[in-house]
């Protein structure tokens, strides 16, 4: 599973800038195109926390929708996408319809990260 050395980053980044307090919380950012499966994260969040001063911290997802910007007039669309229905058929879609000004230049600009958005420490 790829979300293993995602989740040690995120860690280690979270570790450091804790400054060595008991972290209780960590917020994260998952974008929808990014592949990331939270459910996976937290499992290897427990055992790779173990030990350290995040060992129990709770892990909060906050999902960051896909957008999509042309390159002619620079409108950034963002698809509304069910959080269970799949993305790349959305996506396709989108990218078919091309942009409300006629083109059809667009390119993916958002959704796509795993980012350590805050940490809540004793």
């Amino acid at each position: 599973m790829h979300e293993e050395p995602y989740t040690q980053a995120m860690l280690d980044l979270a570790l450091k800038k804790s400054g060595g307090k008991k972290i209780s919380e960590i917020r994260l950012e998952v974008g929808r195109f990014s592949a990331i499966v939270p459910a996976s994260v937290e499992v290897f969040f427990r055992h790779l926390s173990a030990g350290t001063p995040a060992q129990g911290a709770r892990l909060v997802f906050h999902s960051v929708p896909v957008t999509l910007t042309c390159t002619v007039c620079q409108k950034v669309l963002t698809l509304e996408i069910p959080p269970d229905a799949p993305v790349r058929p959305a996506l396709g879609t989108a990218l078919g319809r091309g942009c409300t000004c006629g083109e059809k230049k667009l390119k993916v600009s958002g959704g796509l990260g795993f980012d350590l958005i805050g940490l809540t420490v004793a």
